[in-house]
């Protein structure tokens, strides 16, 4: 094993062992902390860094988003406003994914539009993620799981069939077929996962529809990123993982993913979880 894959590996079991003990383990206003520290804090910091926000004005962007984070926190009603905004947000995001063009000057003319997405995308996929460790964490692993097998899937399925790209402009490695690919790992996730949790036959086809859909979106999330990192010429978000890059790299599809799930869960009509 070449140093490189070792130390992929070795913070990949790390990873998977801290949010495991996290999600379990960790009561909600703890998990709420902790959870705060990666969705708000280090990412935050990273999102400054790619939209070119230093010193002050990096302190300030933080500062701003973890006070809006706590007021989200401590009022229901902002908790639901910022996750249904969140999920509105990234299918609008699915436009502008789309017309992105290789060569644009529109995000650095209008440098506002990357940084206050911070904000739509940070603390909605945070309020998510909260809400639903408090009231079904084996939903939070299920979610973290759907958006790994969906990348994975893709990734698998792009090498070995791969032909039409997807997005050339932002990922030129992504491709149709292997987003079919991931969609089908998602699929078949989905119904594990409806079996698992004993979900009555009536629920389950809602359940791996919106399963389908989240994985779909996560996508969006990868891309979004990507846009992101183009725009500000770097490879990754940040090194503060050995061998994965930045937070920011490994929460991608999730960002997009939490929203939409949540409000699926919560509003969709799944009663016997």
């Amino acid at each position: 094993m070449d140093a490189v894959l070792k130390q992929r590996v070795i913070t990949g079991v790390v990873l998977i062992i801290a949010v495991l003990l996290g999600v379990l383990l960790t009561t909600p206003p703890f998990f709420s902390i902790f959870s705060l520290i990666v969705f708000i804090s280090l990412s935050g910091w990273e999102w400054a860094r790619l939209v070119s926000l230093y010193d002050n004005s990096r302190t300030l962007f933080i500062a701003v988003l973890l006070l809006l984070s706590v007021l989200v926190y401590w009022s229901d009603s902002l908790r639901w406003l910022s996750i249904a905004l969140g999920a509105i947000v990234w299918f609008a995001t699915l436009v502008l994914l789309a017309i992105y063009e290789k060569g644009t000057t529109l995000y650095k003319d209008n440098p506002w539009m990357l940084r206050l997405a911070a904000f739509l995308v940070l603390i909605p996929a945070w309020a998510s993620l909260i809400t639903l460790q408090q009231f079904y964490p084996l939903l939070v692993l299920y979610l973290i799981f759907l958006v790994a097998i969906a990348d994975s899937g893709a990734y698998f399925s792009g090498k070995a069939f791969g032909k039409n790209k997807l997005a050339p402009e932002l990922s030129p490695g992504k491709t149709r077929e292997g987003m079919l690919g991931g969609l089908a790992g998602a699929t078949l996730w989905s119904i594990i996962g409806a079996s698992f949790l004993g979900l009555p036959a009536s629920d389950w086809l809602f359940f791996i529809f919106l399963s389908m859909a989240v994985a779909i979106l996560s996508v969006s999330g990868d891309l979004f990123e990507s846009l992101i990192k183009r725009e500000a010429g770097q490879k990754d978000s940040g090194t503060i993982l050995p061998g994965h890059g930045g937070i920011l790299d490994r929460i991608d599809g999730l960002l997009a993913a939490l929203p939409l799930f949540v409000l699926g869960i919560f509003w969709g009509g799944i009663e016997a979880l």
